[in-house]
């Protein structure tokens, strides 16, 4: 069973603090081993919740009361208020994922017994006062001077003498807890007695960016929404980041709440019902001929017709077929990791490059006379003013055109009876002549029939201009599908008995792609197979995948140093 527990705290109960508990039976009180603590409740309580949100109550050591009539045992239902020495309860909506939910607010309770004055050596009122003068000079008057300059401050922390560490109400995260910050609490704690401001936390965190654009989505529904609103410090080892879904689910389970956030769909859980379809960065490509950009375009997994435009030809089926393909150095047939390379965040891949993964196989050779001459990659203009250079240097050179001229050839082949020589093998024109000639010839080829053609798309403008003529469209491979999420790849190779390829293929069908245009990024349901909520088999959060702090977001120093987004310097009190 799984039960939400809504502490109200600070002064107008208008702060709460939602834990999450499980266990067969919810039980509260003072106990060692009651499931959640009640200090000073002088007997136990008792939930096991009914199923409609409801539950049975029991109590033991003490009665509560419960619509006015005082009782042990009762069916407590959605709304019913109880109310027991030093705490009122509540019983409230449980959300999804939750049987039962309860709030608590503490009324206090006195501890005092009986006792007569007479038997005490000492006045009451004249040591409480004593004590309380003490406890207020040790606790707040001496740490006070702090405050009253660098120096002063400096002299309390290096004596054995109270200062504002005692005002700490816990630990620091290990990240906060270095030298300029863990010594100085002024460094976050700016103005006394006031809580910790936004401006404080981005001192440091300068390129932590809104979760969304405030230019578009709008400011208001961020307002009083601090920072320390969700990563409350002093609260270790748990509250720094929050992880529970809640922090999602408040806004996104109601989408239509934000008419502004065009695409947003409604979630719960990680469940085939209750979550949508993945949504991937799509990009597309923007301009034609020398203005073409690419764009990221949200895009579900599921619209029709969806495919990527990189500008790339390739086929994976063939590559990955050893009958077909094999690494010209080994001799061993392709594997994933050959051209896909796994970076150190253990997320992304090493873009794929000619020079790094394709011209070990694909070299770029083009006159069978010169095996090792190779065009240039990347630029068209400087390809055929390669190939010119090279073709006028062969028919300048007697030697070279000798040999380009004779029967046999480089290939040392007899030519069959009746079949043409090779064009640019023989030319009767000048060297200049007969170079650009060539190039003219070897041009059409590379951009029109084998070489360039063959990975890339070429547009032949026919014109007069060689250097004009072609141009081969750019490509750009994506890099990264989901822009604002997390993924581990290094964690989801580690199934035992199979190897990587194994595990990469069972998410990519990359054995049956045949063209570059195959969106192979896998969808919600092949995740759902080991993470449905509804299964419980590999439970993840929200922010398991899902970064809050999103890289198209408003950069945090501009929207909050700059005051577009209100703050209240009372919200969010608790925790710090």
């Amino acid at each position: 069973m799984h039960y939400l527990i809504r502490t109200l705290t600070g002064r107008g109960r208008d702060t709460a603090l939602e834990t999450e508990y499980s266990a067969d039976q919810l039980t509260m009180g003072s106990g060692e081993k009651d499931t959640v603590q009640l200090p000073g409740l002088p007997g136990q309580l008792r939930f096991n919740p009914t199923g409609d949100g409801g539950a049975s109550f029991s109590a033991k050591g003490l009665k509560a009361t419960i619509g006015g009539d005082t009782t042990a045992k009762a069916k407590v239902a959605v709304g019913d208020q109880l109310k027991v020495p030093g705490y009122a309860l509540e019983v409230i909506a449980a959300p999804t994922g939750f049987d039962f939910g309860l709030q608590v607010v503490s009324e206090g309770v006195s501890y005092a017994d009986s006792m007569d004055i007479g038997e005490r050596l000492w006045n009451m009122r004249r040591a409480s006062w004593i004590l309380a003068t003490l406890v207020l000079v040790l606790c707040f008057v001496i740490p006070l001077g702090v405050l009253l300059s660098p120096d002063t401050a400096e002299t309390l922390r290096d004596a054995p003498l109270p200062d504002d560490g005692m005002w700490s109400s816990g630990p620091l995260v290990s990240a906060h807890a270095t030298a300029g910050i863990a010594e100085d609490c002024q460094s976050c704690h700016t103005t006394p007695f006031v809580m910790v401001e936004d401006q404080a936390c981005l001192d440091c965190h300068r390129d932590i960016q809104e979760h969304v654009d405030i230019g578009i989505h709008g400011a208001d529904d961020f307002s009083d929404v601090r920072c320390a609103t969700c990563h409350r410090e002093h609260n270790e080892p748990t509250t720094m980041v929050r992880m529970d879904n809640w922090l999602c689910v408040d806004c996104h389970a109601e989408p239509a709440r934000f008419p502004k956030a065009e695409g947003m769909a409604e979630a719960h859980q990680f469940t085939p019902d209750e979550h949508p379809e993945f949504r991937i960065d799509l990009l597309v490509p923007k301009g034609r001929g020398g203005s073409m950009s690419w764009v990221y375009e949200p895009r579900r997994l599921n619209e029709p017709g969806l495919k990527e435009q990189s500008g790339l030809k390739f086929n994976h089926d063939v590559h990955l077929n050893p009958a077909k393909v094999k690494n010209l150095q080994t001799n061993e047939a392709l594997v994933c990791n050959t051209c896909h390379q796994l970076e150190a965040d253990d997320e992304h891949f090493a873009p794929i490059t000619m020079d790094g993964e394709c011209r070990s196989c694909h070299e770029l050779t083009f006159d069978k006379h010169a095996p090792k001459q190779e065009l240039p990659h990347g630029n068209t203009e400087a390809a055929i003013v390669a190939m010119e250079a090279h073709y006028i240097r062969q028919f300048t050179d007697p030697d070279l055109r000798a040999k380009r001229s004779s029967v046999r050839g480089s290939d040392s082949r007899r030519r069959k009876p009746g079949s043409k020589r090779n064009e640019g093998d023989t030319c009767n024109g000048t060297p200049f002549q007969c170079g650009r000639k060539e190039t003219e010839r070897q041009a059409g080829l590379q951009f029109s029939k084998t070489g360039c053609v063959t990975c890339h798309n070429v547009v032949d403008s026919e014109s007069d201009n060689l250097l004009d003529r072609y141009y081969v469209q750019p490509v750009k491979i994506t890099n990264d599908w989901y822009t604002g999420n997390r993924f581990d790849h290094r964690a989801h190779m580690a199934f035992q008995g199979e190897n990587e390829d194994e595990v990469c293929m069972s998410c990519h069908e990359v054995k049956v792609s045949a063209v570059a245009e195959d969106i192979l990024i896998p969808g919600r349901d092949n995740c759902l197979e080991c993470h449905d909520d509804n299964q419980g088999d590999t439970t993840v959060y929200c922010v398991s995948c899902h970064a809050f702090h999103l890289p198209a977001g408003t950069m945090a120093t501009k929207s909050r140093n700059a005051g577009l987004i209100p703050q209240n310097p009372h919200s969010g009190t608790e925790g710090e």
